[in-house]
């Protein structure tokens, strides 16, 4: 144990401005350019709002730092500050990645798959510079307390002038401030660290405990009843992270990514556009309307209703839970073919009527090791990258030649799924789409994930929608199609009459007498 005489000893208000200060500047010097970027005037830069916004974010880092300075609680929240300023500072300047709510509850649901993937050899300087050290010096240090009344009064002092400082700079370089976070979408918020960590975790937490502080509800109800019952098997594929500009059928030429696809006859490819790049919050803009799940408005209306995954929908088929696929036939591992005995088992009991199946192929195109997300026999496309420091460690063609070999088995697992419905004889209307798309180092953008409010890059905003039908339908000519239409589309499928259906959004009609 260190001798007491050896410790730095220092005040509580010294060590909260001292250590606000270090991790602040350390922090954001690293990635500054991104931030800088979006204080531009003319050919240079405003540094005068540039400052004023530095200033004011660490004013309210120190003000917001203050509240959790007491005795027990001081070393532990600098400690975890630490921890997750330094991860966040590498995510964001390896990868570009913007920090928000979403992100924090992405990181949440991250399987232990994706935690290796994203270990690189990269990220030691990191640990070492921005964890180790500073977790050491802060255990080092011997902060000293006054009396309760004399330290919480020292603490109100800063937390008052911190606070006024912090005003002082916005309001004097408002405008510019102002602008600079709506050129940039607020990305000058959520890359600033850890004022990005700290807003975005207190949103996370506010948004997972809501539910449990609200007063207890009946069952939802759920207006919904079938105008004109048919025959019809609705399946709906939810991909993950497939982008449409690598799609052969959509004029990709790279590499022959979907040969399948562009065998199989009476295929529509349609324009689909996402508007959120995180599956947590892109499923239900697919799945959810006004607080109300398609499964539930199906199944309430009567309808035989399914869920089948690879990975999971979190809620979006709470009414009628998930299946998971299991009894998978790579050594145990699961791939999203690993859905279709499901699908088939499904369809294999089917007599008539309506039936809504859901799949959720959630291995899609995700990275960061694209080449986990299929069966190595997938691996058709040579060199690949096999880093998950993919910005540092690969090239671009093995880039897109990885990506692209995720596509190819897309491509598969869908012909896999129209095969099954062609040889079940059931008369069916299947809709694939992806949650999003993905960037692969256009513009230095890698991988997907922007807050919600932020314009995405064609890359990720751009997504296949296919349709498929062994009965008679039009599809409804727009320039792109949105997700949320795919809610609509399939209440009017299945004839469904509802508060949540609006008939102008459909855009699959079928063809009277089918």
């Amino acid at each position: 144990m260190l001798n007491s005489r050896a410790r730095l000893r220092t005040s509580h208000t010294r060590f909260l401005v001292g250590f606000s200060l270090l991790l602040y500047a350390i922090c954001n010097a690293i990635n500054i350019d991104r931030l800088s970027q979006w204080f531009r005037q003319g050919e240079g830069i405003d540094y005068s709002a540039l400052i004023a916004y530095l200033v004011a974010g660490l004013c309210l880092f120190i003000a917001f730092f203050t509240l959790l300075a007491h005795r027990r609680t001081l070393k532990p929240f600098a400690i975890l500050l630490t921890i997750l300023s330094a991860a966040v500072t590498y995510f964001i300047a390896k990868y570009g990645v913007a920090i928000d709510s979403s992100m924090v509850q992405n990181t949440v649901h991250t399987d232990a798959t994706e935690v290796r993937q994203l270990l690189s050899a990269q990220m030691i300087p990191y640990v070492l510079f921005l964890m180790v050290v500073p977790i050491g010096l802060i255990l080092w240090v011997d902060i000293e307390f006054k009396a309760s009344g004399r330290y919480l009064l020292g603490s109100l002092k800063l937390f008052g002038v911190t606070f006024l400082i912090a005003l002082a700079c916005l309001y004097v370089e408002y405008n510019a401030i102002l602008r600079a976070g709506n050129v940039s979408n607020k990305y000058i918020v959520y890359s600033l660290v850890p004022v990005n960590v700290i807003s975005s975790s207190i949103n996370a937490t506010s948004k997972a405990v809501k539910p449990y502080f609200k007063r207890s509800e009946k069952e939802v109800q759920v207006d919904a009843r079938v105008t004109a019952p048919d025959n019809l098997v609705v399946v709906l594929a939810v991909g993950e992270s497939s982008r449409k500009k690598n799609f052969s059928v959509y004029g990709y030429t790279r590499k022959n990514t979907t040969p399948v696809l562009e065998k199989t006859p009476g295929l529509h490819f349609l324009d689909g556009v996402a508007t959120r790049a995180s599956t947590l919050y892109a499923l239900p803009k697919i799945l959810t309307k006004d607080d109300v799940k398609l499964t539930t408005i199906v199944s309430k209306a009567g309808i035989p209703t399914a869920c089948y995954v690879n990975y999971t929908l979190y809620d979006n088929c709470a009414a009628v839970g998930e299946t998971k696929a299991t009894n998978c036939g790579h050594d145990g591992k699961c791939y999203d073919e690993d859905v279709i005995p499901l699908l088939q088992s499904n369809v294999a009991s089917y007599s008539s009527g309506y039936r809504f199946i859901v799949l959720h192929l959630g291995g899609g195109s995700h990275g960061p090791v694209y080449g986990d997300r299929h069966p190595p026999e997938f691996q058709q496309f040579k060199p690949m990258c096999e880093d998950a420091d993919v910005a540092g460690k690969c090239t671009t063609e093995q880039i897109y030649n990885s990506y692209d070999n995720t596509i190819l088995y897309v491509d598969h697992v869908l012909g896999q799924v129209i095969q099954t419905l062609e040889q079940s004889r059931v008369p069916y209307l299947l809709i694939y789409l992806s949650d999003h798309g993905e960037s692969l180092l256009e513009n230095g953008v890698m991988f997907h994930g922007m807050p919600p409010g932020m314009k995405l890059p064609d890359e990720q905003a751009q997504i296949p929608l296919i349709v498929k039908s062994s009965v008679p339908i039009s599809i409804v000519k727009r320039a792109e199609y949105g997700q949320p239409a795919v809610f609509d589309t399939i209440l009017d499928l299945f004839s469904i009459e509802s508060s949540k259906f609006d008939r102008a959004e459909s855009f699959i009609k079928k063809q009277k007498g089918s």
